[in-house]
């Protein structure tokens, strides 16, 4: 297996967008003629969506809300890829956006206390379903919401921290999540959950909690477009290895290490499966593993899902979200996009790198 990384860029960088975000990795910002590109934009109390053109010359706004009193200040959302339609979750409400026609929204679904919404929502390729964390005192839940009905029900409930759901792009009727918290302390952080093949979830990563040998501390899913497989990164904090990133089966088969590396933070997929790219917790090409030596930055790694070979793509900077690096392919494969923290404002910006492997 390769995993010789590059000891210089491939290509030069661009800023895309000033003071601007992406969406978390496992969701989509990509409009359905893959020509725009839905931002998030922080000012002050506010935080916005914006839909913007990829020659960065046209730009309209989605929505705003009023964010002052949130813990996390900023919005998530993802764009159902074959319907223009947007969700995004504010005020313990799920609201809808068409991108075809700018305006105001639909909220679909509001919790009623004492359920709370989190802000992590995903919405079906059609633009027809959506799933959300909803969260009780004493359990969370799936929650599934028709978007033209506004009917809702709960999927499935988990005693412990659920989070992170998402539909596989390859497969919607498995849907990934997370058992939420710290990595070294958690020992099945990776979960499917399907109506026939595993109605109440099923791990999908068995971490060897207890042999350290083979211990490895796993996160940051995210379900492929190619296959019914996701990728998942061993944190460099795992007592055992190899670590880096694999990609896990829906079918229970067991996991393959796709490169190795210790660093490795976020990673997201290509459409077509051939590549994957990540993000680092700290400099690729200085000793150390997880955040030793990291000094606020994080690089960006092209990875060759066949062979496990690394490129180094670009130096970023990172701070609390939303300016994680969270880089994410464009939908033809030719462009990977990514967020850099400025300094010393403690603004964000989006940049954007040319895949130097896409003619190959």
């Amino acid at each position: 297996m390769i995993c010789a990384v590059s000891p210089t860029p491939a290509g030069a960088s661009t800023v895309f967008r000033e003071g601007f975000y992406l969406t978390y990795p496992h969701n989509n910002g990509f409009c359905q003629d893959g020509r725009g590109l839905v931002l998030g934009r922080l000012d002050g109390a506010s935080a916005s969506l914006w839909k913007t053109s990829l020659d960065a010359n046209e730009e309209t706004r989605v929505c705003r809300f009023d964010v002052a009193g949130e813990a996390e200040k900023l919005l998530w959302f993802d764009v159902a890829q074959n319907a223009n339609r947007l969700v995004t979750v504010r005020d313990n409400g799920i609201w809808i956006y068409d991108l075809d026609r700018p305006g105001g929204g639909d909220c679909i679904y509001r919790a009623e206390s004492p359920a709370q919404l989190l802000s992590l929502a995903s919405i079906t390729s059609d633009g027809r379903q959506v799933v959300a964390t909803l969260r009780f005192p004493d359990r969370y839940a799936a929650l599934s919401v028709e978007v033209e009905t506004g009917k809702s029900r709960i999927l499935f409930e988990q005693p412990w921290y659920a989070n992170h759901f998402h539909f596989s792009p390859y497969d919607e009727a498995w849907i990934g999540f997370c058992h939420e918290g710290p990595c070294e302390q958690v020992g099945d952080r990776v979960w499917g959950w399907n109506a026939i093949h595993a109605p109440e979830g099923r791990c999908l990563f068995d971490q060897n909690f207890g042999n350290p040998a083979r211990e490895l501390c796993v996160g940051h899913e995210r379900w492929c477009f190619h296959a019914p497989t996701a990728l998942v990164v061993a944190y460099g904090v795992s007592p055992g290895g190899p670590r880096g990133t694999y990609e896990i089966f829906a079918d229970g088969k067991s996991p393959r290490l796709v490169s190795r590396g210790d660093r490795h933070l976020h990673v997201n997929a290509s459409r077509s499966g051939r590549w994957a790219v990540i993000d680092t917790s700290g400099p690729h090409d200085l000793p150390g593993r997880s955040w030793e030596n990291a000094n606020g930055i994080s690089d960006i790694l092209l990875l060759d899902a066949v062979s496990g070979g690394q490129l180094f793509l670009a130096r970023t900077r990172l701070d609390s979200h939303p300016s994680h690096p969270h880089p994410v392919f464009s939908p033809d494969e030719r462009f990977i996009f990514f967020n850099e923290a400025t300094v010393p404002d403690k603004g964000n910006r989006v940049r954007v790198v040319e895949n130097p492997w896409f003619a190959e």
